[in-house]
């Protein structure tokens, strides 16, 4: 019988712990699922993605919503699975090695390619668009021989994808325009000067 209140406090203290334990968090990654990613070996072109400038302010962990016209959230429990910058360089490499392996024949000797991003917005609204824009430029090399086909800072690109709610639609909405940026960098330096020209201003209509 003197145990009785003991181990009633015990369980009085672990159902109040349980009832006051935070909300899960949860990770997302930019990066696509393994089964829509070609395996390294697909081509031999050595693809270096490099963000040489983001706004500080996603230089953080948490998800990032702007909730009005001068206000933005940070989402405690919504947070990337790595650092946004890594984020967004290895899912552009892998897009752009599942579409480069299938023209890698028209890139003729060259072995490497370089890309540099500056972005400028990474942002989304919650129940309404997420935004990616940014400038960029490209070269290929071949036995440390840069070439220069793609003026540095001459192109440009932005998505604006329409999502209605969820933060994983929010993410998806960056990964549909991670790849439509790795499509308009394909066209660049595969397609004529005419395709270059459009393709270096890239900004898809809004469905």
């Amino acid at each position: 019988m003197k145990g009785l209140p003991l181990q009633i406090t015990v369980a009085w203290l672990v159902s109040l712990g349980v009832g006051c334990s935070s909300a899960p968090v949860r990770y997302y990654t930019l990066t696509p699922p393994p089964a829509e990613t070609l395996p390294a070996a697909a081509t031999n072109l050595a693809i270096d993605v490099r963000v040489v400038h983001a706004p500080p302010q996603l230089n953080r962990s948490e998800l990032m919503i702007r909730t009005g016209p001068a206000a933005v959230t940070l989402l405690e429990n919504e947070r990337w699975a790595a650092p946004l910058n890594d984020e967004i360089k290895d899912a552009l490499r892998l897009e752009l090695r599942r579409r480069l392996s299938r023209v890698s024949g028209s890139l003729g000797v060259f072995t490497k390619l370089t890309v540099d991003i500056d972005v400028q917005h990474f942002e989304a609204q919650f129940g309404h668009d997420a935004l990616f824009e940014a400038s960029w430029n490209a070269a290929l090399s071949s036995a440390g021989q840069r070439s220069t086909g793609v003026p540095a800072t001459a192109c440009t690109f932005k998505a604006d994808e329409k999502i209605t709610a969820g933060y994983a639609e929010i993410v998806e909405g960056y990964q549909r325009a991670i790849a439509a940026l790795a499509d308009a960098i394909v066209a660049v330096l595969t397609s004529p000067s005419s395709a270059e020209n459009a393709a270096c201003h890239y900004s898809p209509m809004r469905s």
